[in-house]
């Protein structure tokens, strides 16, 4: 469990465009949270995902890029589930 873990966190997000296409999915996650516009915080994870999208079509980890999707929808929900308790919590 501990190795996809790492797996989920490292290896998997290699890359500068990989790396700015996450910033500006958790950007909008978070505005979308401060601003409690829902369709923005359900549209951050397609944001997310399309640097998964382009490492994919780079050949980087495409042997990796189907079994990835489980884990972040559940990284997302608990992403979601944070931001959710502090915007209530302040």
């Amino acid at each position: 469990m501990f190795k996809k873990i790492i797996l989920f966190l490292d290896e998997f997000h290699h890359g500068a465009v990989n790396h700015v296409i996450h910033f500006v999915g958790f950007t909008l996650l978070g505005y979308g949270l401060g601003i409690q516009n829902w369709w923005i915080v359900v549209f951050s994870p397609f944001v997310m995902e399309a640097g998964h999208v382009y490492n994919y079509f780079t050949g980087r980890h495409r042997h990796l890029a189907i079994r990835i999707i489980p884990m972040q929808i559940v990284a997302w929900f608990i992403f979601v589930g944070i931001g959710y308790l502090l915007t209530k919590i302040f």
